[in-house]
């Protein structure tokens, strides 16, 4: 029976805007938090001209500046005072939404993804993406990749960043600039770590689908593996997709998607080559993060975006259960916007599970908050 013990916030400054958050866990039980950071110009606002600004419908998750920050968490899932460590800054691109892994030498491997800003005149000849025009103000970007990070077990201590996917099987490619920057598309999703390998899954548009690429050297040099999810009748489009191994050693990837209601969407591959046709399930998340518990259970936990918003969980037998057939637990329901969501769950020492998500409070600010819970 799942228990809500609390809530507390983990991360949250008046001058950032922080989301999409990811957890891990070290041998000794420690844990990092890491998430996107970027300005919030809104400070700057006194408060009498902030009069008719609908605080909940900024989503300002386009900027030039943003970068991924970590923060270590003791094993109980509390802020040490540990300084905060700052992914080194691509002088390129802005970095986006973090995904975890602690390999098991214990050093922590980053994914991430990344957004080439434009000026007015370039994005015009380029015809570069519009995020959002009537609420971000019609920035523009191109999306520049996903890239892999590596660091040790201290603060500070990068191994390497912002190592590219490259491209492979035909997967990725955006408007003709692949020879100045291969593009795979973006990272946002639990990898795993598999018979020596790093499995990665990515996405990218409705044409592409999403991917598998696989690293045996921690993410230096990768290898195309497989396509996850594609929808050939272009109905539905598959995102951010989630890895869960099995206990038989395959692999169920568990995706958001769009043009089908936001509906679960999962998938089984034995090898990570061939994987079964997506099925959709009548779940609803934004986006989903399969926890594999000590117990061979699942907690399936996502971000909830209609009234009333919050954060929502379902546990599973296994990784292979039917999602829709487990029962739907309220972790949070006191959610004031829809720009709240992105769980990510990591299971302590002591047998809980911390989840963390980003949260928009009453003025209007975003920040990471975390969740205890018995299962």
């Amino acid at each position: 029976m799942l228990k809500v013990i609390g809530h507390q916030t983990l991360y949250r400054e008046s001058r950032f805007h922080a989301a999409f958050p990811a957890l891990a866990r070290f041998s000794d039980g420690s844990l990092v938090v890491a998430f996107r950071r970027a300005r919030d110009a809104l400070w700057l606002l006194p408060k009498p001209r902030r009069e008719g600004l609908n605080l909940f419908a900024r989503m300002d998750h386009i900027d030039s500046r943003s970068h991924i920050v970590l923060m270590a968490l003791d094993a109980q899932g509390n802020p040490t005072d540990a300084p905060l460590d700052l992914l080194p800054f691509n002088p390129e691109a802005s970095d986006q939404d973090p995904s975890l892994l602690v390999l098991p030498d214990d050093s922590l491997f980053v994914a991430s993804f990344s957004y080439y800003p434009l000026s007015a005149e370039i994005g015009e000849l380029l015809g570069g993406r519009v995020e959002n025009p009537e609420i971000l103000g019609g920035c523009r970007y191109l999306p520049w990749g996903s890239h892999a990070s590596l660091r040790g077990r201290e603060v500070g201590d990068w191994r390497f960043h912002h190592q590219f996917v490259q491209p492979g099987g035909g997967y990725g490619g955006y408007r003709g600039v692949e020879d100045s920057q291969p593009v795979v598309g973006a990272v946002r999703g639990q990898p795993v770590w598999s018979r020596g390998e790093i499995l990665l899954p990515l996405y990218w548009g409705m044409r592409e689908g999403a991917a598998l690429f696989a690293s045996d050297d921690a993410g230096v040099t990768w290898q195309f593996r497989g396509r996850i999810a594609v929808d050939r009748d272009a109905t539905v489009t598959f995102q951010e997709p989630a890895l869960c191994a099995t206990r038989e050693g395959g692999l169920v990837c568990f995706l958001r998607t769009a043009d089908a209601d936001g509906r679960l969407a999962t998938t089984v591959s034995s090898d990570g080559v061939t994987w079964s046709e997506p099925r959709l399930h009548d779940v609803i998340g934004h986006p989903f993060h399969p926890l594999l518990l000590d117990d061979g259970r699942v907690l399936l936990s996502y971000g909830y975006r209609e009234e009333p918003y919050g954060v929502r969980v379902r546990v599973l037998a296994s990784p292979l259960d039917d999602p829709g057939d487990a029962p739907e637990l309220v972790v949070r329901s006191d959610g004031l916007c829809r720009d709240i969501g992105y769980p990510w769950g990591v299971q302590l020492s002591d047998g809980r599970v911390l989840l963390a998500y980003y949260w928009t409070d009453a003025s209007g600010m975003r920040g990471i908050e975390a969740t205890w819970l018995e299962v």
